[in-house]
């Protein structure tokens, strides 16, 4: 059985990608609050059916 999943993408304050994470669809935007830490000034939400991957960091593209 494959849950639905969508892709984060993590944005500094210049609007780059410094993070991307494949999470489950149902997860709520108050859990993803830490990666602030990370230095994380926007969340970009896109949507993806693809299996659950883990965690990719990195703004090559």
């Amino acid at each position: 059985m494959q849950f639905k999943q969508n892709t984060i993408q993590i944005l500094d304050a210049r609007g780059e990608i410094i993070g991307t994470m494949k999470l489950p669809a149902n997860i709520k935007l108050n859990d993803l609050a830490p990666l602030k830490m990370l230095g994380a000034i926007r969340v970009k939400v896109l949507p993806c059916a693809t299996p659950f991957c883990g965690i990719s960091t990195g703004g090559a593209q």
